[in-house]
């Protein structure tokens, strides 16, 4: 839930002039997002009010990210600078940043056209070429609970008895089969070599449709790159391309879509052997381990929405575990290192 605004329309008036020196004529509550949103002067301006746990440097980082895209041509948002040369302020214990106004729309999750995928993994491509140059260190996403299957499992087991609710058998069998799948594949996989061979890179962190504003359907900005870090790069392609492929809709992977989703990205970023055989497994291992979705539902039965994205990666789980060898093989046979 947003936290409470520390604006009105009053002081958003005297404050935006005195910070920007802009005169504020309309103002229009925008109702999406992680943050409270103000459309300003006709959507000429977009006010951003981040939430208290916000980080002034998080938002530091995403600047100076965003900043170092533009220079080569990737559609990501403008921030507008204030009259002392600077790209955000502190309000009432509020980071607070304006931006252009980017217009246009947003897709749904596995809603994209075959030209919308290989136009996402274009994208990613140039980000991640992009942002080799980046003289600024993004903080190394700390993966160790993504592959700590033991640990993993026991938190689940302790999940499953503290389920309630309508949903309760139906959250009780997909833990447990998470916890199977877990201990199935933890003696199939090699793990340690998985962890230190495959590529590590400077990323958006959660690229995804959900990030893409279009116009004429075609993507006119990219956006929230808070969570910019150095990770597995197969992760940040895999799961792109199993959010944004209609075909992906009830958890399936494309197999013949997904290697041409790699293919365009690898016209940018080369990957290395093990990438490709580990992208089905390291994808896989991230969804089993993780109870996103269950979690929350479990301490609150009113995120539905949160309930059916957690059963929805499941499902994923599911197809990944029938098809990841299959998957491992002809991304090896198929894709040039």
């Amino acid at each position: 839930m947003l936290e409470k605004s520390v604006f009105d329309n009053k002081t958003i008036k005297s404050t935006v002039e005195e910070i920007y020196g802009i005169k504020v004529t309309h103002i229009r509550k925008i109702k999406v997002g992680s943050a409270n949103l103000y459309s300003l002067n006709n959507d000429e301006y977009v006010l951003k009010e981040f939430q208290s746990k916000i980080k002034k440097e998080d938002i530091i980082k995403e600047i100076r990210v965003i900043n170092h895209l533009r220079k080569d041509n990737i559609p990501v948002p403008e921030y507008i600078k204030t009259k002392d040369k600077k790209y955000l302020f502190v309000y009432k214990d509020r980071v607070v940043i304006m931006q252009k106004y980017i217009k246009g729309e947003t897709l749904k999750l596995n809603a994209g056209t075959n030209e919308q995928i290989q136009e996402s993994a274009k994208y990613l491509g140039k980000i991640v070429l992009s942002l080799k140059t980046l003289r600024y260190k993004l903080p190394d996403r700390n993966i160790c609970n993504w592959y700590d299957i033991d640990s993993s499992v026991l938190k689940k087991e302790k999940l499953s008895y503290k389920v309630k609710g309508k949903y309760k058998d139906k959250v009780i069998n997909d833990l447990n089969e998470k916890m199977y799948f877990l201990n199935y594949i933890k003696d199939k996989i090699n793990i340690e070599e998985m962890i230190k061979k495959i590529t590590y890179m400077k990323t958006h962190g959660d690229y995804n449709v959900l990030q893409f504003i279009y116009k004429d359907e075609k993507i006119s900005s990219i956006i929230d790159f808070a969570t910019s870090c150095k990770m597995p790069i197969i992760w940040e392609v895999i799961r792109s391309y199993s959010y944004i492929d209609p075909k992906c809709k009830n958890g399936n992977i494309d197999i013949d879509n997904l290697i041409l989703y790699v293919k365009e990205f690898t016209k940018y970023i080369k990957l290395n052997k093990y990438d490709l055989k580990y992208m089905p497994y390291f994808y896989l291992i991230q969804l089993l381990c993780s109870d996103y979705g269950y979690k929350q539902y479990i301490e609150d039965d009113t995120k539905l929405n949160l309930l059916k994205f957690g059963m929805y990666r499941t499902k994923i789980c599911k197809k990944l575990l029938d098809k990841a060898h299959l998957i491992s093989e002809r991304l090896q046979n198929e894709i040039e290192c």
